[in-house]
């Protein structure tokens, strides 16, 4: 199966308040894997939408990305700065550079992404144009299902799960990193160990 992990850094939770400051993606075939440092990526930070050049957010969210917010200061290189309006198109360039075809004007992928339908999805619906040139599938893969186990009473999170796999369960809250911790918790389960 191929498909796209996916992961944004926010200012917050809730899409009607805060803003996104990241997308990262990565994208994975199981049938044809590639070693991960050659996975095909895709990044961007995203401008300000607000009036004034600033972000709207939680001050709990805010002080996680430092960084983040210089590099958009700075608009360091080599890194791409989007307008979160006019960002589904650059996405959807890189998906058909990278071996996807464009149906009916969108380019369909699989998701996969930690919290990503329930959380992500939603800021991407509400604050960027992406549905108009990518489709999202309505089944999206959330790692956190693959390593629940019976006593647990919410389904793991992203750092819980690579502890469970083995791996370190440091998670970089950004989000091409993300991105690929998912993409090595999918392979985990489903590939044997050369895959990682």
């Amino acid at each position: 199966m191929r498909y796209c992990s996916l992961d944004l850094e926010m200012c917050g939770l809730n899409p009607d308040t805060c803003d996104i400051l990241e997308m990262g993606a990565v994208l994975d075939d199981l049938e044809n894997p590639l070693p991960l440092e050659e996975l095909p990526r895709f990044h961007c930070y995203f401008l300000p939408m607000s009036e004034g050049n600033t972000f709207k957010g939680e001050p709990y969210a805010l002080s996680m990305h430092p960084k983040i917010f210089l590099r958009i200061d700075k608009r360091e290189a080599p890194y791409s700065y989007l307008s979160p309006r006019k960002m589904g198109n650059s996405f959807k360039t890189f998906l058909l550079r990278n071996g996807y075809e464009e149906e009916r004007g969108k380019v369909y992928i699989n998701a996969a992404g930690k919290n990503f339908a329930n959380c992500d999805l939603n800021f991407l619906n509400k604050q960027t144009d992406l549905d108009k040139h990518v489709y999202i599938r309505h089944t999206i893969l959330d790692p956190g299902i693959l390593y629940m186990e019976k006593d647990d009473k919410t389904i793991p999170g992203l750092g819980k799960c690579l502890a469970r796999a083995g791996f370190d369960d440091t998670v970089a809250h950004t989000a091409v990193e993300d991105a690929l911790d998912v993409v090595k918790l999918i392979r985990y389960k489903f590939l044997d160990k050369e895959g990682l």
